[in-house]
C-alpha cells in the first residue's frame, strides 16, 4: 500500500512540473484603432460625477433616487452577486471533499421451536458510520482555469453594472433637460396665444372701424388656432417625459418625483477628448468585453486539460458496532490513490474545445464591435456638438432677421403698402423659430452629456 501511494504521489509530482495553465492564445483584434479622432477638444479632464457640474440639488437627489430604486440597476447587482457564487464554487474544487454518514439499527427476531413451546424473542442492535474524503489533484491546471475563467466573468459584470451606471444617469440628466425645455416651450406658446389674442381682438376692432378686412381677420383667427393647436402636443410631450423619468427612477407616480427648474442650465464644460487608445481604459464596455474574451481563453485551457488524466486520493474510515458505546473501537481505515483518463468518449471532449473555441472567436469579434462602436459614439458627439453649436448661432441670428421683418412688415401694413398676410407670416416665423431655439439648445446640452457618456472615465481605485 504504501509503494502505490508513493508511486501516485511521485506522479502527480513529476506531471505538476510538466503543466502549462496559461490562456489560449488567438490572433489580433480585427480592428485598427486610429491615432486621434477627427475633431480635437482640449477641455477639461473628464470626473465620475459629471452632472455635478449643473450644480443642481434638483438633478442630484433625482440621479440618487435613481441610483437606489432602478429596477435594472438592482437586477444586475443580483448578476455580480450570481458571478460571486459560482467562482466560490469553482474556488471549493481546490479543497478536499469530506462526508460522513452515521446510522442505527435494531433488528427483533421471534422463534418458536415447535409447536407445544412458547416463542422466543431474540433482540440486536446495530451502529454503522464512515468517514470518507477526497482530493482531486489540479495536476494540468484545469481547475485553476475554471477560476480564472469566472473571476473574469466576476470583472466583467461588475463593469456591466458601470456601463448600465453611466447610461442611467445620461438618461435621467437627458430628460431632466427635456422636461425643462418643454416646460420653457409652453411658456413661450402660453405668450404667443396672448399676444395672438390681443392681434385677433384689433383686427376684428379695425375691421369694425373699416380699417382691416374680413381676410384679415380670418387670418389671425387661423394664427391663433395654429398656435392653440400646439399646447395639447407639449403637454403629452411633457407628461411621458415625466412618466419616462418615474419608471427610470424606480417608481410608479410622477407625484413622488419633484421637477421645479424652469431655467434651462447652461452646457457642460468640454470634456478633454484624447485620443482613441484611451477609450480603452476609460470604457466600462470594453472593459466588459475584454475580460469576457479572457474568460473564454482560460474555458479553452479548461476543456483541453479535461482530456488529460486526473489523480485522485481518496479516505474512508467505517465504524460498525452493536453497542454504541463501542462504537468507535470497532473502525477499518482505507486510503487509496487512483488515476483515471479517457480513453473513447464518442468525440464528447473534442467537440467541447471546439465549442470554446468558437466562443472565443466571438468575444474577439464583439471586443472589436464594442470598440468601433466606442469611436464611433465619440465622433458622433463630436460631429453634433460642433454643427449645433453653429445651428444655434444660425438660429439665433434668424430670429433677429425674423424681428426686423416683423417691425418692417408693421409698418408696410399701417401704412397700407402691404396686405396684414405679410405682416403675419413675419409673426409666424418668429413664433416658430423660438419655440425652435429652446429645443435646440436642449439638444445641445445634450449633445455635451453624450460626449461625457461616450469618452468614459477611468474608476480610480478608493485610496488615490
Amino acid at each position: 500500500m504504501r509503494s502505490v501511494f508513493f508511486v501516485m504521489l511521485m506522479a502527480v509530482i513529476f506531471f505538476s512540473g510538466c503543466k502549462t495553465i496559461e490562456p489560449e492564445d488567438l490572433v489580433p483584434i480585427p480592428l485598427v484603432v486610429p491615432d486621434s479622432f477627427s475633431i480635437d477638444i482640449n477641455g477639461s479632464e473628464t470626473i465620475e460625477n459629471w452632472w455635478g457640474i449643473f450644480d443642481s440639488d434638483e438633478l442630484n437627489i433625482l440621479i440618487k433616487d435613481a441610483m437606489d430604486n432602478n429596477f435594472d440597476l438592482k437586477s444586475l447587482k443580483t448578476k455580480i452577486d450570481q458571478a460571486k457564487a459560482k467562482l466560490e464554487k469553482e474556488e471549493a474544487s481546490f479543497f478536499p471533499d469530506l462526508g460522513f454518514s452515521f446510522g442505527g439499527k435494531k433488528k427483533r427476531t421471534k422463534v418458536k421451536p415447535a409447536s407445544s413451546s412458547e416463542s422466543a424473542y431474540d433482540n440486536s442492535h446495530s451502529w454503522d458510520g464512515s468517514l470518507t474524503g477526497s482530493y482531486t489533484a489540479d495536476v494540468w491546471g484545469e481547475a485553476q482555469a475554471g477560476k480564472r475563467a469566472q473571476e473574469l466573468s466576476l470583472d466583467a459584470a461588475t463593469q456591466d453594472l458601470r456601463v448600465y451606471s453611466q447610461a442611467l444617469t445620461a438618461d435621467i440628466a437627458e430628460n431632466w433637460i427635456d422636461i425643462i425645455a418643454v416646460r420653457n416651450g409652453k411658456h413661450i406658446l402660453d405668450n404667443q396665444i396672448k399676444i395672438n389674442n390681443t392681434l385677433l381682438e384689433l383686427q376684428k376692432l379695425r375691421f369694425a372701424n373699416g380699417k382691416a378686412n374680413a381676410l384679415d381677420v380670418s387670418q389671425q383667427r387661423e394664427a391663433l388656432a395654429e398656435a392653440n393647436s400646439q399646447l395639447p402636443l407639449l403637454e403629452k410631450q411633457e407628461r411621458l417625459l415625466l412618466n419616462n423619468l418615474v419608471f427610470l427612477s424606480g417608481k410608479v407616480t410622477h407625484k413622488q418625483i419633484i421637477v421645479r427648474t424652469k431655467i434651462l442650465p447652461g452646457p457642460l464644460a468640454l470634456p478633454r477628448v484624447g485620443i482613441p487608445s484611451d477609450l480603452l481604459e476609460n470604457r466600462p464596455d470594453i472593459q466588459a468585453a475584454r475580460m469576457r474574451l479572457s474568460s473564454a481563453q482560460w474555458e479553452i485551457r479548461a476543456a483541453k486539460a479535461d482530456f488529460l488524466p486526473s489523480f485522485e486520493l481518496t479516505a474512508q474510515a467505517l465504524f460498525s458496532s452493536g453497542k454504541l458505546d463501542l462504537f468507535f473501537h470497532n473502525w477499518v481505515a482505507t486510503l487509496a490513490a487512483s488515476i483515471a483518463g479517457p480513453i473513447f468518449d464518442g468525440g464528447l471532449r473534442k467537440a467541447e474545445v471546439e465549442r470554446v473555441k468558437a466562443l472565443a472567436k466571438e468575444q474577439l469579434n464583439l471586443y472589436a464591435k464594442t470598440v468601433a462602436n466606442a469611436i464611433y459614439e465619440v465622433e458622433n458627439s463630436l460631429i453634433r456638438i460642433e454643427k449645433q453649436d453653429v445651428y444655434i448661432k444660425l438660429l439665433a441670428e434668424e430670429l433677429e432677421v425674423a424681428r426686423m421683418t416683423l417691425k418692417d412688415a408693421r409698418i408696410q401694413y399701417l401704412n397700407g403698402h402691404s396686405s396684414y398676410l405679410s405682416y403675419l407670416t413675419a409673426w409666424t416665423s418668429i413664433e416658430r423659430l423660438e419655440r425652435q431655439l429652446v429645443g435646440e439648445r436642449a439638444t445641445y446640452i445634450k449633445d455635451r452629456i453624450g460626449l461625457h457618456k461616450a469618452i468614459g472615465w477611468r474608476k480610480v481605485p478608493k485610496g488615490n
